[in-house]
């Protein structure tokens, strides 16, 4: 005999549609806030990536500053002209920009111990320099991005001509850089000073910050500092 069969009532049926809803509810909830924090997450490795980009680029070129090749037995480390004057490592800034924001330095790109200019006026060039070339580089800050010289007539801050190393949607909120130096008195031992001849052993602090055009909120900061291979020679200033 065959017993009548029981089904769901309306009210089951609604209780039961309501839980499945709270329970889907919340794993899309879950799942939301896990795609936003995955999301947050590649764009803070992004962002990291993009500075520390910046950080590679800069100390690997600075580390080149004042390099010149010569011949230790007809040239004097003292008529090295990439550490000379203006051409020398100097640190500055552009034109509204927050100061030490920008780093001018030089070095024998095509190792044949002139400093390039890139044009030479109509005298001719100046003694140890040539016009097959520019020589003359530079890092600085400038609208919120990271901007290299690559050529123009003076190495300074505010002139010559730049382009732009991070991407649009990067914006560097900051960026610094600090010289250190330690002197080593010739020959070693002694007092570094004046009446010696000596060479100044230097490092360059860089720090630098940005964040996501896209999200203002997701900012970053790093710092590294450069050894520049190249130490600067000061001969013995004779007393007055």
């Amino acid at each position: 005999m065959l017993r009548p069969q029981r089904g769901f009532s309306l009210v089951e049926l609604m209780i039961a549609a309501l839980l499945a809803l709270i329970a889907l509810g919340a794993l899309l909830t879950v799942y939301d806030t896990t795609l936003r924090d995955s999301l947050r997450q590649l764009r803070q490795a992004r962002l990291q990536q993009s500075l520390r980009a910046v950080l590679d680029l800069a100390g690997a070129d600075l580390r080149r500053a004042g390099f010149r090749r010569f011949d230790p037995l007809t040239d004097r480390p003292l008529d090295n002209p990439f550490q000379a004057g203006a051409n020398d490592l100097r640190i500055g800034a552009a034109a509204g920009e927050a100061a030490a924001s920008c780093i001018t330095y030089s070095y024998d790109l095509d190792r044949d111990g002139r400093l390039g200019t890139g044009r030479c006026p109509r005298r001719g060039c100046a003694p140890g320099t040539d016009a097959d070339n520019d020589e003359r580089f530079g890092l600085r800050l400038r609208r919120g991005t990271v901007q290299m010289r690559y050529g123009g007539r003076d190495l300074d801050c505010r002139r010559g001509r730049w382009q732009s190393l991070t991407d649009p949607d990067v914006e560097i909120t900051s960026l610094r850089f600090d010289l250190v130096s330690r002197c080593l008195a010739l020959p070693a031992g002694g007092p570094c000073t004046a009446a010696r001849a000596r060479l100044l052993v230097r490092q360059v602090e860089i720090r630098v910050g940005g964040r996501l055009a896209a999200d203002p909120g997701l900012a970053a900061r790093l710092q590294r500092r450069v050894w520049l291979r190249n130490d600067r020679y000061l001969p013995a200033q004779a007393p007055p």
